[in-house]
């Protein structure tokens, strides 16, 4: 409550001071492929634009959108190009890839399950900016799950993208070649075509990573409308080295310790105590994937003052994946190997009308939308490749919403109050089927069997912003917004060990109070928010279900300042608080060497409960750090241009210590903070440009992901399954416009 009643005060303050008579317009000047073209006055909102990402081409999304306030990003593997990061804003933890948004052009990319979002099939010189809305403003635009926040990446069109190609040849035997081309078919149509190939043998072994990538536009611009249609096919392979250990007592812990290789993959391996009964045979867990997808669309005015945005889109997703248990051989398989078969199929639909009034002498924007999105989910479970299906899960879900967004001028001139409001619809229906008569599914404890579940849900969310001016160089804002999302698949079919798909809603509210200052040497721009949340969906490894209340709070900051005509100081600061406000947990029964697990919690005469937990008949998680979440990070960056053709470019970011996963009760030992430092120099001249850099330069090891056992006996206490990344390495990129 500190933190709201700051808010509070510090704008009542702001609002009485002196301000000028300038309009406030924090959005894209243009609104192709944008729904921020109403503005979010109120709100921390970033546009990071085309010039901006320029100088790092050689990064993928995730790695330059991790340099602003308010982000977080987690990775498994090193030099994946963005496959398998998870971006965490608003400090979500295990489940932050459900609690933020990403999308293109509008088009969102979160799917109905928890695959993730590949950054690698966005080229960044094709991007014309990047939108990143902070918080639960952005649901009255984008609907379910803009919890954390919204990242929304707006291309180029054909027009504005240059002939090129480039080269980038990395350590570990990575390389990636990439082009562009663009040509004009009339003096109104332009069609692009881009490809990309990535081959890497990557830090960890036995985790080769391949991608290929195809985007075809066409696009057509009269002086009545602009249509456009995007078509795109991209493909992943790759293996799957799983986690190193630290800790543990038996020999599948002792044949992978982190402290015996940080490269080598996860193998299988006894319950005897000795170390020396390693399954060295184990098969490679794998995971590919293939998407094809299509986006059409157009704007068109219908008055002076009218405009009708149509958008249409399809995408497809086939994966198939294979992860081998404890005691898988490639000889002889195991009942708990899995190879998994997944269809996803989602359209979706929007019509929005921009309308520009004046209310008496005060202009207003006025946004209303409609957005229809419908799933279908299927995937097979086999044993392994060859053999029958032993479970089958099908699941539909579509949803259907209205909205307004409007940004209004108030009669002084000196501020901008927004105001949103969203209802949507979400239907879904879910059912599996197991044969028990298949190998590795005649058992409860193999496989699940779930009752069929068909439900409908209604959320209405709304967000008040107010954005005024201090002085002519100096804004204050603040708003209120609320958001929600509906669980996924994944959540869904780990729900509960009962066999329910049933889970609720979350819902959420935020405030926030920032100041905005820009002069022509330094910018900054600088935030606090307070967040609560109800029925948050938790993601564990065994077991989902709705959380009691969680508070958030923290600070953004972001700024930049021109030191000199060839110096500039880039800089982020984040400071994120997630707790739990309520919540027990009740010990299981047994002695120290053995627990009934009946909750999968602790055991009440273990020496864990008793010394370290402090004994007794519950633990209290009130005031209990969300896992995964650092409550420090900054970015600094430095860029000094050497010469006309020349700049050095140096980076140091800072990841506080955090909770591993699957630890609510914060007593396991911590993933540690740590240091990266980076270097490149980039060289312009003409059409061509080389970037050559080294990151890690200290060659700091560390690793952003680690899950704690789902046993929580003495013998797995400080039991830590970790994902190493990648100590120094270095680059070389090489791009030529013709």
């Amino acid at each position: 409550m500190f933190i709201r009643n700051l808010i509070f005060f510090l704008f009542i303050s702001s609002i009485v001071q002196a301000a000028n008579s300038n309009e406030i317009w924090i959005t894209p000047k243009d609104s192709d492929y944008s729904r921020l073209s109403t503005g979010l006055a109120g709100s921390n909102i970033t546009i990071i634009s085309s010039e901006d990402l320029i100088s790092q081409s050689e990064k993928n999304i995730s790695e330059i959108i991790k340099s602003y306030s308010g982000i977080q990003v987690r990775n498994l593997y090193s030099d994946v190009s963005g496959s398998n990061s998870t971006i965490d804003m608003r400090g979500f933890g295990e489940a932050s890839k459900s609690n933020f948004l990403m999308l293109i052009n509008g088009v969102r990319l979160n799917d109905l399950d928890m695959g993730g979002i590949n950054f690698s099939n966005i080229p960044v010189k094709s991007i014309k900016r990047i939108e990143i809305i902070r918080g639960n403003s952005a649901a009255t635009l984008y609907g379910s799950g803009a919890v954390g926040g919204a990242i929304n990446i707006v291309m180029k069109d054909s027009l504005n993208i240059q002939n090129e190609s480039s080269l980038n040849l990395a350590t570990h035997s990575s390389y990636q070649l990439d082009f562009s081309s663009s040509m004009s078919i009339n003096k109104n149509t332009n069609m692009l075509i881009s490809g990309l190939l990535k081959d890497s043998d990557t830090y960890r072994d036995n985790a080769d990573y391949e991608r290929e990538d195809i985007f075809f536009k066409i696009q057509n611009n009269t002086e009545s409308i602009n249509s456009y249609l995007d078509l795109n096919h991209n493909s992943k392979k790759q293996l799957m080295p799983g986690t190193r250990i630290i800790g543990g007592v038996y020999n599948y812990h002792l044949c992978n310790l982190l402290s015996t290789s940080r490269t080598a993959k996860n193998i299988g391996g006894s319950f005897a105590r000795n170390g020396n009964s390693c399954n060295t045979e184990q098969r490679d867990d794998y995971a590919n994937e293939e998407n094809t997808s299509f986006s059409a669309g157009f704007v068109t005015n219908i008055t002076e003052s009218k405009k009708i945005n149509f958008l249409i889109s399809n995408r497809s997703k086939e994966q198939k994946a294979f992860y081998a248990a404890n005691g898988n051989t490639k000889s002889a398989p195991n009942d708990g190997d899995r190879f998994i078969d997944t269809d996803l199929d989602n359209t979706q639909l929007s019509l929005i009308l921009d309308d520009s009034i004046f209310i008496g002498d005060n202009f207003a924007l006025i946004k209303y939308g409609f957005d229809y999105s419908d799933t279908d989910y299927s995937s097979n479970r086999h044993r392994k490749e060859d053999e029958s299906v032993g479970q089958y899960y099908k699941a539909t879900q579509d949803s259907r919403a209205f909205y307004i967004q409007s940004s209004l001028n108030l009669p002084n001139q000196a501020s901008v109050l927004s105001f949103g409001l969203r209802n949507e619809k979400t239907n879904f229906s879910g059912e599996d089927t197991v044969d028990r008569n298949i190998d590795g599914f005649k058992n409860s404890w193999n496989a699940t069997d779930h009752d069929s579940l068909s439900s409908s849900t209604t959320n209405t969310v709304i967000n008040i912003g107010l954005e005024k001016i201090i002085t002519g160089n100096v804004k204050a804002f603040a708003k209120y917004a609320e958001s929600f999302r509906t669980p996924n698949i994944d959540e869904r079919i780990k729900s509960t060990t009962s066999g329910s798909f049933a889970l609720l809603d979350q819902e959420s509210d935020e405030v926030e109070f920032g100041i905005r200052l820009n002069d022509a040497k330094f910018n900054i721009s600088a935030s606090i928010y307070s967040m609560d949340t109800r029925n948050e969906i938790q993601y564990d490894q065994s077991k989902n279900t709705n959380l009691d209340p969680i508070s958030r709070e923290g600070l953004n900051l972001d700024f930049d300042y021109e030191i000199n005509s060839s110096t500039m100081l880039l800089g982020s600061y984040s400071y994120a608080q997630a707790e739990f406000t309520s919540g027990t947990l009740s010990p299981g029964g047994g002695g120290t060497g053995s627990c009934d697990f009946a909750n999968t919690t602790y055991c009440s005469n273990s020496n864990t409960w008793q010394n370290i937990m402090g004994g007794g008949t519950v633990y209290n998680l009130s005031g209990k750090s969300v896992p995964l979440v650092s409550p420090n990070t900054f970015n600094l960056k430095l860029e000094r241009k050497v010469n006309s053709f020349n700049t050095i470019i140096f980076d140091l970011n800072y990841v506080d210590e955090k909770y591993v996963s699957n630890d609510p009760e914060n007593v396991e030992p911590k993933i540690p903070d740590y240091y990266l430092a980076n270097i490149k120099l980039r060289h312009l001249r003409g059409p061509m440009s080389l970037q050559i850099g080294i990151n890690n330069l200290l060659n700091e090891e560390y690793y952003d992901f680690a899950v704690a056992s789902t046993f929580h006996d003495d013998d797995h206490f400080g039991l830590s399954g970790v994902y190493p990344l990648a100590k120094r390495t270095a680059y070389v990129n090489l791009n030529y416009e013709f």
